[in-house]
């Protein structure tokens, strides 16, 4: 298999290489773990919570989901045909747990969330 290299601009070379002389460990290790911690990061923004990230100028701002998928411009837009068969689905569930989780599937079905 062949090995797959991150494009790396020198700045981020430089601080890889100073995250791997501070933490002892090589440098794969810690591209794998910047990579971790961006896996975490968009999982948290896909699964509904809110982010808040630090502008250089120190200000702290709450990304919201909506917001998240906008930036990446990875919505998940629903047809009307399957928002209706999700509304519908809503109308006849029984139990409240399901029914939650059919409204929350039709919210972010509507906005492509």
């Amino acid at each position: 298999m062949a090995r797959v290299q991150p494009v790396l601009s020198p700045t981020e070379l430089a601080l890889v290489d100073q995250m791997a002389e501070l933490t002892g460990s090589k440098r794969t290790d810690v591209i794998k773990s910047a990579l971790a911690v961006y896996h975490w990061f968009v999982r948290q923004a896909l699964t509904g919570s809110s982010v808040v990230a630090r502008k250089p100028s120190g200000e702290e701002v709450a990304l919201e989901t909506a917001e998240l998928a906008a930036l990446e411009g990875k919505g998940n837009r629903l047809s009307p045909e399957e928002l209706g068969l999700l509304s519908k689905q809503l109308a006849s569930a029984t139990d409240p747990t399901d029914a939650a989780r059919i409204k929350e599937r039709l919210t972010r079905g509507f906005y492509g969330i």
